[in-house]
């Protein structure tokens, strides 16, 4: 694609919040090393990214809406984007090292010719239309492709402006290589939690993928409690998840039914066993929490379980736009409490999407809480974590999830808050 063609691809990214999260930290760009990041920002997420194979894809959103944004990628998945198009209307990309041979480059002022992106043998009379496609999105990146990662990314930011510019980034890396190769007014932010301000709040795109995420998630612990019953391991129990969420479309992550599974390794009559699933859809999380038990359950057990619904209750009544997360704890925990579950501890809320946790954490100096409490914006979309371990008497659990509106909340998930009784 060239710098001027646009797309109709609806895009992932949030752009309007990106350009004012860029305004508050001053930046004139991003530039993403991390799978998540390029994806959120391209809507792309190729073979090399699965792999995990770091710095051989990037994106770049330059902060100036006249300048291009651009996608790095291998041209051998020039082809993956027929499947998973992009809305960047600058895809640059590098030839394969087999096709490429290299001597010494002073790499600041030279750029070594790649190979031919298109080596594979072509038989005409049996080419499909689709086929036809492909050959033809190769042969156009020839004119501009780079031969290393490295090279492809410094000619994006050359067409987007960027060469001296101030970009924040989820890896320093690519910047010191930049300022190698003769981009030496190039600056670097760090910009892990910046990335996840920006993503905290959904576009319609992404929140349209979350539904269907959360629906899978439910589907796959709902599957998990069904096949509950006695002597059953944890890992049978995470397995049938798995298995459940796959077969809708998804990718089970974990299924925790205990801080360390189940205390005796299997389902015991009349013990409650908690169910803490997480699972992905298009790279993006579901979360759910339920409780659940085989014969019948104590008064204890119900007692508390009703608590947690009325904690939780709580939680939703009380989450709107400008409401704190510490706001919403101590409401949650008070009303547990009076409900009659005192020592309840946690009740944490996290945004979700793309990670877990997908609102700005403590890292490296950073000590909790010291840049500020979490707060509730419209099109956040919250969990928030009701866990309960009692060592020698089983384990509980209560999370939906829910976007934030401009008044209150949508629940995105079911909210059967109640004991499942096997």
């Amino acid at each position: 694609m060239s710098p001027k063609k646009k797309s109709s691809v609806p895009m992932l990214l949030n752009r309007e919040r990106a350009y004012a999260v860029m305004d508050k930290y001053k930046l004139d760009g991003l530039l993403a090393a991390t799978p998540i990041n390029i994806y959120y920002m391209t809507n792309f997420w190729g073979a090399t990214m699965k792999m995990r194979r770091t710095f051989f894809n990037y994106a770049v959103l330059p902060r100036d809406p006249k300048m291009p944004a651009a996608l790095i990628m291998t041209a051998a998945e020039i082809a993956r984007l027929s499947e998973m198009p992009t809305w960047v209307p600058n895809v640059v990309t590098y030839s394969h090292p087999a096709l490429t041979r290299m001597r010494d480059y002073d790499t600041a002022t030279e750029e070594p010719q790649a190979g031919d992106p298109l080596r594979w043998p072509i038989r005409k009379k049996g080419l499909t239309a689709r086929e036809k496609g492909w050959i033809t999105m190769t042969r156009a990146q020839a004119a501009k492709i780079g031969a290393t990662p490295a090279f492809a990314l410094r000619r994006a930011l050359r067409d987007a402006g960027l060469e001296s510019a101030r970009l924040g980034t989820d890896d320093p890396r690519p910047i010191q290589w930049m300022n190698e190769m003769g981009l030496k007014k190039l600056k670097g932010v760090e910009a892990t939690n910046i990335f996840r301000e920006i993503r905290m709040v959904k576009s319609p795109a992404e929140i349209k993928i979350i539904r269907e995420a959360a629906r899978i998630n439910e589907a796959g612990v709902n599957a998990a409690i069904r096949s509950m019953k006695v002597g059953m391991t944890t890992t049978e129990l995470e397995t049938n998840f798995n298995i459940a969420v796959a077969k809708l479309g998804g990718s089970g992550v974990y299924m925790s039914c205990g801080g360390g599974g189940l205390p005796h390794d299997k389902v015991i009559k009349g013990e409650p066993v908690m169910f803490d699933g997480l699972a992905t859809y298009k790279h993006y999380h579901g979360d759910i929490g339920r409780t659940a038990v085989v014969g019948k359950p104590s008064a204890e057990i119900v007692k508390r379980n009703k608590a947690m619904t009325i904690g939780w209750e709580t939680a939703f009544e009380t989450i709107r736009p400008g409401v704190t997360g510490r706001e919403m704890t101590t409401k949650v925990l008070a009303a547990m409490d009076k409900a009659g579950f005192p020592g309840f501890i946690v009740a944490t809320p996290h945004s979700i999407g793309l990670e877990h946790t997908d609102h700005p954490l403590p890292i490296g100096t950073d000590l909790p809480g010291s840049r500020g409490d979490l707060v509730f914006e419209e099109n956040m979309v919250i969990n928030v974590d009701l866990p309960f371990h009692e060592y020698g008497w089983g384990s509980m659990h209560l999370e939906d999830m829910i976007r934030v509106t401009k008044n209150g909340c949508e629940p995105l998930t079911s909210m059967k808050t109640g004991l499942v009784v096997k």
